[in-house]
């Protein structure tokens, strides 16, 4: 009997780390470039990982005024350029990365700007994909419950 008790805690162990990975336990929650509509619990750390190439002046900023402070906070962020096919730094695609603290429950918008070589969008170009070589701006929505 003994045994079949350590055999179902040594399953027990990695089923929970598994399933509280998804819990943001293990590090903040992520979202990429077409999850516009966030849900998070208040005191959640999360990050919006977009497709950028900093190091080829492709780059995301977050236009102001940004998020309501009292819903959401930003704490951070990070950018990896990733070689190209040459084997060069920066000639391939990266990522630029933006990380947020869900402050108090409430809903509130992000809007991202996708600037290439210092020139950012003008208010009536939205992406609705991945954006390549043009400016253009994502909106978030984000609900901190």
């Amino acid at each position: 009997m003994k045994s079949s008790h350590r055999l179902s805690a040594a399953l027990a162990l990695p089923l929970t780390a598994v399933m509280l990975s998804g819990c943001g336990l293990f590090g903040p929650e992520t979202f990429e470039a077409d999850e516009r509509s966030i849900e998070v619990d208040a005191g959640d750390t999360f990050e919006l990982t977009l497709p950028a190439n900093p190091s080829m002046g492709q780059d995301w900023s977050i236009v102001r005024p940004g998020p309501d402070h009292a819903t959401v906070r930003q704490e951070g962020g990070r950018e990896e350029d990733f070689e190209g096919d040459s084997g060069v730094d920066g000639a391939g695609d990266g990522t630029q990365t933006f990380t947020f603290q869900a402050v108090a429950a409430g809903t509130t918008k992000i809007k991202m700007s996708y600037c290439v070589l210092g020139d950012c969008p003008d208010h009536d170009r939205t992406a609705t994909g991945n954006p390549g070589n043009d400016p253009a701006y994502f909106i978030y929505t984000v609900t901190v419950r």
